[in-house]
C-alpha cells in the first residue's frame, strides 16, 4: 500500500493534536515506537516513507483506528476488502547471516556453534 501527501498531512495533524492531549514529547514517543526521535522527525516531516508497520503501531500507541485517520486507508476500507497487517518475529539459536523472501515465505539463514557435545539441530 502507498500512502499518499494527504496521509503524510493526518499523520502530522494527528500528531499534533494527540501530543498535546496525552502530554507526550516527541522523544518519549519515538522511543515508545522503537526508533530514534530523529528517525520519528523525519516520517512526520515526509523524508521516509510511511508503510503500514509504522502507522499501526503509531495508532495502537495512541488508541486510534488507522482507517479513522488516514485518509487512503479509509477509502480502502469503504471501498474493498478489509485488509489486516500483521507482523512476525523470530529468534535463532545462533547469529544471522542472511535472510531473503521467496513468495509469502521468509528465510533465514544462520550460523549456530557446536560443540563437541553437541548434535546438529534439526
Amino acid at each position: 500500500m502507498e500512502f499518499t501527501e494527504r496521509d503524510r498531512d493526518a499523520l502530522y495533524q494527528t500528531w499534533m493534536s494527540q501530543k498535546s492531549k496525552m502530554r507526550l514529547t516527541q522523544m518519549e514517543f519515538a522511543k515508545k515506537l522503537g526508533m530514534s526521535q530523529l528517525a520519528f522527525s523525519q516520517m512526520l516531516r515526509g523524508e521516509k516513507p510511511l508503510n503500514m508497520s509504522f502507522i499501526s503501531h503509531f495508532c495502537r500507541l495512541l488508541r486510534l483506528e488507522p482507517n479513522h485517520v488516514f485518509p487512503s486507508l479509509k477509502e480502502q476500507s469503504d471501498t474493498g476488502p478489509k485488509v489486516v497487517y500483521l507482523q512476525s518475529r523470530m529468534s535463532v539459536d545462533g547469529e544471522i547471516q542472511n535472510a531473503y523472501i521467496e513468495g509469502n515465505q521468509v528465510i533465514v539463514e544462520y550460523a549456530h556453534i557446536i560443540n563437541d557435545d553437541d548434535s546438529l539441530p534439526n
